[in-house]
């Protein structure tokens, strides 16, 4: 495991993607904060956009990690030399988490730094929706970490059962942009405690754990959502494995 580790890792940060990751994130947040009135307390506490824009980075750089070893017809060889194909997909999936919690970490700090020159009307002990602006940022980071976990485990998925990128980045931006929207759609037509499961529905955790409003549209509690959330990563998880032990068949 550890060698299959460094090696996954040694790859990953020899590749362009997760650098230009974060540049697409700061610069997301610097357009998102610029002109300065734009700024509300939502907008602060989604970290100036850098939650919803961690999650659609995920997806581009997940698919892309996975789909270059297609691409270069390095997955069976890869396989080949390792009896154990466990191994190579957890290390993939490990790396892409650091990964993703870096990317958090960075969009967290860069929230500071913004609020300090461009958050002047503001003030991080000013109240949002019964949180202090600082706590209700960290309760929407602390969303945006498992719903990645969400993200990263279905985009594995789909990349090893598509063996394209560009596809599953479609399918990553059609879930961040419209999941939610269709999924409220749904929930007012298919019977709401059933329907509240659905996976479309779980993007939402990155805005409630701060907004307990935002049960009126989910249907769930806090503590259904992280459950919710936990239950369709160890799905996507456990799918994945078999798709990529099953890929040379």
């Amino acid at each position: 495991m550890e060698n299959s580790l460094s090696r996954e890792t040694y790859k990953f940060t020899h590749q362009r993607t997760p650098l230009y990751g974060f540049l697409v994130m700061v610069c997301l947040m610097l357009y998102s904060s610029v002109p300065a009135y734009k700024i509300n307390p939502f907008l602060i506490t989604q970290g100036f956009g850098a939650i919803q824009w961690c999650a659609i980075i995920m997806v581009a750089v997940s698919a892309d990690f996975i789909s270059m070893e297609y691409r270069n017809n390095t997955m069976i060889t890869l396989l080949f030399r390792s009896n154990n194909p466990l191994t190579i997909y957890l290390a993939k999936l490990i790396t892409l988490v650091v990964y993703g919690i870096a990317l958090l970490v960075a969009g967290f700090v860069c929230s500071l730094v913004l609020m300090l020159f461009l958050g002047n009307n503001y003030s991080w002990s000013d109240s949002f929706h019964g949180y202090s602006l600082i706590t209700a940022l960290g309760y929407n980071f602390l969303g945006a970490f498992i719903y990645l976990m969400f993200t990263i485990s279905l985009s594995l998925l789909l990349v090893i059962l598509l063996k394209s990128n560009s596809i599953v980045i479609i399918i990553g931006l059609a879930v961040d942009f419209l999941g939610a929207n269709f999924s409220g759609l749904l929930m007012n037509i298919l019977p709401k405690q059933l329907w509240a499961w659905n996976p479309l529905n779980m993007i939402n955790i990155i805005v409630q754990l701060s907004n307990q409003s935002t049960i009126k549209i989910t249907h769930l509690s806090n503590f259904e959502l992280i459950l919710g959330n936990g239950c369709y990563t160890l799905l996507f998880i456990i799918l994945g494995l078999w798709a990529f032990k099953n890929y040379q068949k």
